[in-house]
């Protein structure tokens, strides 16, 4: 047990030193990577809590957001986001996790952005056809868990379109330890380690992040959390959020959720807080958020998850 401590503290200091030393962190690194499209997050339920999640266990929303936290799952489950965004632009999640008795918690998921049709016109400002944008990225995930250790990692497929196309591979590395309380965890990701991107003679790198996060029940329906983000790309930002859940029935739950993701701090208006709530009905889980980009507008995100088939005894 001392030497997986040990092993989880190390693992830690590697991806904060990494992140650091990539990311020190400034607004004038904006702009400076591509994909920006793997930034968006997914799911109403982790948007409702500001999207601080990193050590909280969000279903299979958990293969975007903390890889780790896959391995909580007990049971088979199929889950679909959807965003209503800005103009024309449709953004979709869709997942599965298939757990296992012995050998980890396998996901899949694949994450699209299509941007709607754009016209083209030349330099005389002459209509010259149309294209369509789209960006997409899909999720192998893997697992496990050891005493109070979760680790888990994905293997990613990037692949952006405008008029010609690019693509990219990438890996996801998360943990997180639950102390034996059972209401208080730490976690720790990097996302988007891969090769660059490159449209036509131009390369890109990818939107490197690393995030450690906290959370604890102050109730056992009381859930807070707090996130540490430290982007390639831009300066460090916190998100934190909150959840409480009320039992209707024994078979309903319903749950609140406010939280405030610190990326959108500088964008003019109302962009402060999210909120969101959730439904569940023995398997079946509904979520709602309501997400705010200030005098951009107003986002919504919704999502539908269902659990089947027997449950699965870990060792």
């Amino acid at each position: 047990m001392r030497y997986i401590k040990s092993l989880f503290i190390t693992f830690l200091f590697v991806l904060f030193s990494y992140s650091t030393a990539q990311a020190f962190l400034s607004k004038d690194d904006i702009g400076s990577t591509t994909a920006q499209f793997l930034k968006l997050g997914i799911g109403a339920q982790s948007a409702g809590m500001g999207n601080a999640v990193t050590s909280v266990f969000n279903r299979s929303d958990a293969i975007y957001w903390n890889p780790a936290n896959l391995s909580y799952m007990d049971k088979k489950e199929l889950s679909f986001s959807h965003a209503i965004w800005f103009e024309d632009v449709n953004y979709e999640w869709l997942a599965f996790v298939l757990p296992t008795k012995e050998y980890g918690n396998f996901g899949l998921g694949l994450q699209y952005v299509s941007y709607g049709s754009i016209d083209k016109v030349d330099n005389t400002n002459t209509p010259d056809g149309s294209f369509s944008p789209l960006d997409m990225a899909l999720y192998l995930s893997y697992a496990n868990t050891y005493e109070q250790f979760s680790f888990g990692l994905n293997l990613k497929y990037v692949y952006s379109k405008i008029e010609t196309s690019a693509y990219a591979l990438a890996l996801d590395l998360g943990a997180v330890y639950n102390f034996s309380d059972n209401k208080t965890a730490i976690g720790a990701t990097i996302t988007n380690l891969g090769t660059e991107m490159k449209f036509d003679k131009e390369s890109e790198s990818l939107p490197v992040l690393f995030k450690i996060g906290a959370s604890h029940y102050i109730l056992d329906v009381w859930l807070v959390s707090l996130d540490l983000n430290f982007p390639k790309d831009n300066e460090i930002y916190v998100n934190f959020g909150t959840e409480y859940n009320i039992a209707i029935t024994n078979d309903i739950m319903f749950a609140l959720r406010a939280g405030y993701e610190g990326r959108n701090k500088d964008v003019p208006g109302f962009n402060w807080i999210n909120l969101g709530f959730g439904l569940t009905y023995l398997d079946y889980m509904f979520d709602y958020a309501f997400v705010p980009y200030g005098d951009i507008g107003m986002t919504h995100r919704l999502s539908f998850s269902i659990k089947f088939g027997k449950q699965v005894e870990k060792q």
